[in-house]
């Protein structure tokens, strides 16, 4: 039959999209390189890993393009229109991702079960972080040396470092970095919903001229990347006072859902705090946050979600690394008052907790510049 099976868009399983034969098909596009990538965990990171699609482009500019995920992070790499196909790695797909060959291999994470598949997979090229025998993590070139100095000295991560992850990250993958953009593409489907869910909005909340989008939440494993409820509720009555005009949209997953209701119970009778859903699942909690004209985070998956939306952003910080986090010049910083930050610590005894060292008044002076349009950094 004089089959293609170099073509980007053969698979060997059914016709492909165009449903032509192979001879003389006009949408023929040749392979030229195999690319594999692995970025398995921390929705946040697996998103800010979408960096490197452009890079990749750039030095392999007809390559197949291979993303290797966990099931629960594939929505946020769904309609990428760099990756041609996305694995989710579980046992039924384990073999057939350990036989698959790749020109190159890009391996994201700093774990074993990432840095073991690494090691696995059959590659001319290796570059990123994979495991040696006793199951440490080791750099798979010299490339990854400095991003691997970063995590395993503090000083050099929280102080004398000031490139931010998205550049640490492509150079390990020994890619240039040119400030590439995350990749978050809407469907058209999405861009539909987006719009019907803002005439909504726009009803429920009386013509509301603005959206402020709140990321309420954060990883479970970081709780102090959270306001309290009682600071959330005065920053929100604090934005309703000073932008009257503005709607808040409460924005978080399953395990916000309590939190978010607490909240909207004390302005239940304003209609411009919305409480949105948080068990949509993850792809519409993207489009909500699509709604907002700007976003306020802990440095969070919804952090992420805002930066790769390209959303003016407000990002405060008290246990991560500020510089490690690129707003693209459309969004401002706000760093807790506590003497110890950075820490990245899981419990803290220390008082006051840096959540409670975030001036609400560089809040509201952040937000007057953003929904203006005229962000300070």
């Amino acid at each position: 039959m004089g089959y293609k099976t170099d073509c980007r868009l053969f698979t060997g399983y059914k016709p492909c999209v165009h449903k032509i034969k192979c001879d003389g098909c006009p949408h023929y596009d040749k392979i030229q390189s195999h690319i594999g990538i692995v970025s398995l965990e921390a929705m946040g990171a697996v998103l800010r890993s979408t960096v490197l699609l452009e890079p990749i482009k750039r030095r392999f500019p007809h390559a197949y393009i291979t993303w290797i995920t966990l099931k629960n992070v594939k929505p946020l790499l769904n309609n990428n229109p760099h990756i041609d196909k996305i694995i989710c790695l579980e046992p039924k797909t384990q073999s057939a991702v350990e036989m698959m060959e790749f020109d190159a291999l890009f391996a994201v994470d700093k774990s074993m079960e990432a840095g073991a598949l690494a090691m696995k997979l059959n590659a001319k090229q290796k570059f990123g972080f994979g495991m040696d025998k006793r199951g440490v993590i080791i750099p798979l070139s010299k490339h990854a040396d400095y991003q691997y100095d970063v995590g395993l000295d503090d000083n050099l991560k929280f102080f004398e470092n000031q490139k931010p992850e998205t550049q640490q990250l492509t150079e390990s993958m020994n890619l240039e970095w040119q400030r590439d953009p995350y990749v978050l593409e809407l469907t058209k489907a999405e861009h539909i919903e987006v719009d019907q869910r803002r005439e909504k909005i726009l009803e429920e909340t009386d013509g509301a001229t603005k959206f402020i989008g709140y990321n309420t939440g954060c990883s479970v494993l970081f709780p102090y990347k959270k306001f309290t409820i009682d600071k959330a509720i005065e920053l929100i009555a604090q934005w309703r006072r000073k932008f009257p005009d503005a709607a808040v949209l409460l924005l978080g997953g399953p395990e916000d859902s309590e939190r978010q209701q607490q909240i909207k119970a004390h302005f239940k009778s304003d209609a411009r705090v919305v409480n949105t859903p948080t068990t949509q699942g993850l792809r519409s909690g993207v489009l909500w946050m699509a709604l907002s004209d700007l976003v306020f985070s802990g440095c969070s998956l919804g952090l992420h979600i805002a930066i790769a939306l390209k959303k003016p952003s407000i990002a405060w910080f008290g246990v991560s690394c500020s510089q490690e986090i690129d707003l693209y010049d459309k969004g401002e910083k706000i760093i807790a008052s506590v003497p110890c930050t950075p820490c990245w610590k899981k419990s803290c005894t220390n008082e006051p907790k840096c959540f409670d060292m975030v001036g609400l008044d560089g809040i509201m002076n952040s937000t007057e510049r953003l929904l203006a349009g005229s962000a300070t950094s």
